[in-house]
């Protein structure tokens, strides 16, 4: 998209690029008015002509954000074409060195110091072909312009330096702007995997904004670098590479826990471009496993910001894995691993009706359990609690929920079931929790008291968990070791009335 040459940008490199052109037009413009004084025809149409192609050719590399070589040699043709047609040639001198800051800005170094040639080439011809030109009588005068010669070099070396000066500040920008968008991207994400893959976007842009980075993520297993992933100018590598190049560089980074420089594979350097600088990168938490960043220069404070990258995705990794241990740690009873009351009871509250039955609770408190816990102490009933908690579990289908409730009691919410299959299932959790469990201080042996209740519409969960305790206190008042549904008539033995 062509942008407006009159209005200034805010990006500082793009504002100096426009403040340099403006004054090599201002510099043109100058220069012109002094080269056609007193000039005839010829020298009128040679500087309007050579005017026109500089303006045209700066144009065309502000708009561009790019320059050309061909347009750069362009400049040093209209160059001698203006001094020629100057009333001396150093008069053209006004334009070259503002050309000179100009180009500096655009391109790589090579660029610069062959457009200075180029132009100081076009002087000299100038120069050179002064005396077989129409119009002029006798040489040129050539200790003006070959005594400020020498400055076009120095105008270089300056210019160039502030391009770099600026350019490594865009990029800074751009890499704090990367690191500052990924802050935000991962702030509330508890996806391990979105969160390497939000690591490794920003991984890729940061390759696109700096030219000749590659980054290479491997796995190192002993005999080979097994490689995960790559971005940037790395072309067609190979699955594995060799790991004896890099074996001593991999070894000091691990240690370090640090970049450290590496030997890089051939492989590798030949599917990158020919890129021989390389840094391993150790991956955080992840042994064995490194970050290779690569190019044909590698600065330090690159290094730094891909590490910087790498450590706030392992700090978004840990943060996530702690959130996640939290929330099990919050919904989980820390001696079985069951459900813990918390959330046994936002589930029976989130319990409704089901066209395949009515969820139904089955409250269960182990029996004699306080004899185990006095004659073999308190860390065997521990123990008790995590067999007799797995046996339930086992017995206990998905997607149906069992919890320990506290001390020697255990529920299980059933969601989709009839009275009879209630209490079928009662009687099964009645006999695993019944059965002998060794322990490491000697056998033990409990029972359990079964209380069923079915969770009726509009009932709260508090008052069925309610029934389901009172069903099991009437299963214990009945003996012990079995199992009473909460609203079921108590069972008649021998004309007697079995008390509820």
């Amino acid at each position: 998209m062509r942008r407006s040459v009159f209005r200034r940008p805010a990006d500082l490199v793009e504002r100096t690029r426009w403040l340099f052109g403006a004054c090599a037009v201002v510099s043109l413009v100058l220069t012109s008015l002094g080269a056609v004084a007193g000039a005839g025809t010829w020298q009128l149409t040679a500087v309007a002509v050579s005017v026109a192609a500089l303006l045209a050719s700066w144009l065309h590399r502000y708009t561009a954000r790019r320059g050309s070589i061909a347009l750069d040699l362009l400049d040093a043709v209209a160059v001698c074409v203006f001094a020629l047609a100057s009333p001396v040639p150093a008069v053209a001198l006004g334009v070259t060195f503002s050309a000179l800051w100009f180009r500096a800005v655009y391109g790589r170094t090579w660029e610069t110091w062959a457009y200075t040639a180029a132009q100081c080439a076009g002087l000299v011809a100038a120069l050179l072909l002064w005396e077989v030109v129409p119009g002029h009588a006798g040489a040129a005068p050539a200790a003006p312009l070959l005594g400020a010669l020498p400055i076009a070099p120095l105008l270089a070396v300056v210019a160039r330096h502030l391009a770099a000066v600026l350019q490594e500040h865009r990029q800074a920008q751009a890499w704090d702007a990367t690191l500052a968008r990924l802050t935000t991207q991962l702030l509330g994400v508890t996806d391990v995997a979105q969160i390497r893959q939000r690591g490794w976007e920003a991984a890729e842009h940061i390759c696109r904004i700096t030219p000749g980075l590659s980054m290479v993520v491997v796995d190192d297993d002993g005999t080979h670098l097994v490689v995960q992933r790559s971005v940037g100018l790395v072309r067609q590598l190979p699955d594995t590479l060799d790991r004896t190049p890099a074996a001593a560089g991999l070894a000091a980074a691990a240690t370090a826990r640090e970049p450290r420089r590496i030997t890089a594979p051939q492989q590798l350097i030949a599917s990158s471009g020919g890129a021989r600088c390389w840094a391993a990168i150790p991956m955080p938490d992840e042994p064995g496993s490194y970050l290779l960043l690569g190019g044909s220069v590698l600065h330090p404070e690159g290094v730094a910001l891909i590490q910087s990258l790498v450590n706030q995705a392992a700090l978004a990794v840990r943060a996530t894995s702690a959130y996640r241990k939290l929330e099990v740690q919050a919904r989980t009873d820390a001696l079985t691993g069951l459900a813990n009351r918390s959330t046994f009871s936002a589930a029976l509250a989130a319990a409704t009706s089901d066209a395949d039955g009515d969820p139904w609770v089955l409250f269960v408190d182990l029996d004699d359990f306080k004899l185990v816990n006095d004659r073999l102490g308190h860390a065997a009933g521990d123990e008790l609690l995590r067999a007799v908690g797995a046996r339930l579990a086992g017995v206990v289908r998905a997607p149906d929920l069992c919890a320990r409730l506290g001390g020697d009691e255990f529920a299980v919410l059933v969601h989709a079931a009839d009275a009879g299959e209630a209490e079928t299932l009662g009687r099964r959790l009645v006999e695993v929790a019944s059965a002998p469990v060794q322990l490491g201080a000697g056998t033990a042996r409990v029972g359990a008291s079964v209380g069923a209740a079915c969770v009726l519409p509009g009932a709260s969960w508090t008052s069925t968990l309610q029934q389901a305790d009172l069903a099991m206190y009437a299963a214990k008042a009945a003996g012990k070791n079995r199992v009473r549904v909460a609203g079921s008539p108590p069972p008649v033995s021998a004309g007697a009335l079995t008390p509820a």
